[in-house]
């Protein structure tokens, strides 16, 4: 029997989701969140607004999402500036993700759901009040300017934050 193209996605969509199985491993996030962990752990090694020819310069616009790199960068500074305590980013090629860097992803969702609420109260807990603010209108370009570029990361409506840790 033939599978349709539509189970065919299904069933790669599925495949990609599960990666290999071990508890906190990236391989089992989306290929939407895999790319914010990236940029997160990429930007954790430069800190610095990237240059042009730079890795994160490169996989920004390689996503297509280039304009947004500075607010990306600004919300980063943000977070390395204005949290009440230290984050744990893992380096690059590390394979497991810390609370941290799975908190962030989810905020991005949030974010690029529209559910502000959420978003903005993680926020005012995790971060100083001006530092909050820079973060969050930051990090909502990004995480909007990733679904234009096809990079979904928001909940279904009914699920919100559903992916935290």
């Amino acid at each position: 029997m033939e599978s349709t193209a539509e189970q065919r996605v299904n069933t790669l969509e599925t495949n990609l989701r599960t990666g290999c199985g071990r508890p906190g491993c990236a391989c089992g996030l989306p290929i939407s969140e895999r790319f914010v962990l990236w940029a997160l752990r990429q930007w954790q090694q430069d800190r610095a607004l990237p240059a042009e020819g730079s890795v994160l310069h490169q996989g920004f616009k390689t996503a297509g999402v280039l304009e947004v790199l500075p607010d990306f960068a600004i919300a980063m500074d943000a977070f390395l500036f204005g949290t009440r305590r230290a984050m744990e980013i893992h380096r690059p090629d590390c394979a497991s993700v810390s609370r941290d860097e799975a908190t962030l992803v989810a905020l991005c969702g949030l974010a690029q759901g529209d559910f502000d609420g959420p978003f903005l109260a993680s926020l005012d807990i995790m971060m100083a009040p001006t530092a909050s603010r820079v973060a969050a209108v930051r990090l909502k370009a990004f995480s909007i300017a990733l679904a234009s570029a096809g990079l979904r990361l928001a909940p279904p409506a009914g699920d919100a934050a559903g992916r935290l840790n």
